[in-house]
């Protein structure tokens, strides 16, 4: 593909993120259900209905997309609807990955938006042990725990 074919993607804000990860989730959700009927029947076709929401959401990911200035159409079939779901999502991926970044100090990725980042919800936050610090009041804790053990081994 020409450079000059390529989009160009429009700034990172905070409702093209939210708009992101509800597609993501939409799409993941619809591609799994096509890939049930797809493993069994690949040529059968689809309904009136899967395809008209299928074709609404490829067209929204259109924007996260690198593809042609045209909007996708749905495949008749469920194994050819399977492989545009799956390209679909492999490139929200890829515009994903290209807009966010781990930060240290939030232990999350995060999307890089003018301002403020915001985090990746649909990626859940790692969970870090809190690090004690050595205040007084722990120098207090620790003392009055090493009493009542010393208190304890003498009975």
């Amino acid at each position: 593909m020409s450079r000059s074919k390529i989009r160009k993607h429009p700034p990172v804000t905070h409702p093209l993120a939210e708009r992101h990860e509800a597609l993501w989730l939409k799409l993941s959700a619809l591609h799994k259900q096509i890939a049930a009927v797809a493993a069994r029947k690949p040529e059968m076709p689809i309904s009136e209905q899967t395809r008209i929401v299928a074709e609404a959401l490829l067209a929204d990911g259109w924007v996260f997309g690198k593809g042609s200035d045209k909007l996708p159409v749905a495949a008749p079939d469920y194994g050819g609807l399977l492989t545009q779901l799956g390209q679909a999502l492999a490139e929200m991926e890829d515009y994903e990955l290209r807009h966010t970044a781990w930060h240290d100090d939030r232990k999350c990725f995060m999307w890089a938006v003018a301002g403020a980042p915001v985090p990746v919800r649909r990626l859940r936050q790692m969970v870090h042990e809190a690090k004690v610090g050595n205040t007084a009041a722990t120098r207090e804790l620790r003392r009055k725990l090493a009493i009542r053990i010393e208190q304890f081994k003498r009975r």
